[in-house]
């Protein structure tokens, strides 16, 4: 059995990309508002209905601002805010997620992740 939620979060800022630039209060800003964000879209979609105890897959689905290459790289350090507002929502640590699975869609207009989070009963975490 494998448990799956999908659901979508805004393109994060630039301060929170690895080679953004600005000053930390900026910076902590944007954290916090990822963070929120990231936590109430994963509560509407219905992460609370997912089993804990397991590891959980993430696969990100980025459609960027435009047709200008992004680092892989760069997309899983941006996503740091928004995977702990999941966690926050799961009510579990970060660590018990698999690092995300990066991919590309087409550019949509102000960019756009598309977060798929599932649960895999195969492996128990702690064991």
């Amino acid at each position: 059995m494998t448990a799956a939620v999908s659901f979508g979060l805004p393109f994060p800022a630039k301060i929170l990309w690895p080679n953004g630039r600005g000053h930390w209060a900026e910076k902590a800003r944007a954290v916090k508002s990822a963070r929120q964000s990231a936590w109430a879209a994963a509560l509407a979609a219905g992460v609370k209905s997912l089993p804990l105890g397991y590891p959980f897959a993430i696969a990100v689905t980025v459609h960027p601002k435009t047709r200008n290459a992004i680092d892989r790289d760069n997309c899983v350090a941006a996503l740091k805010s928004y995977l702990d507002g999941i966690a926050d929502a799961l009510g579990v640590d970060d660590r018990t997620f698999d690092t995300p699975t990066i991919s590309f869609g087409e550019p949509i207009k102000g960019g756009l992740l598309s977060l798929t989070l599932t649960v895999s009963p195969h492996s128990r975490t702690g064991e």
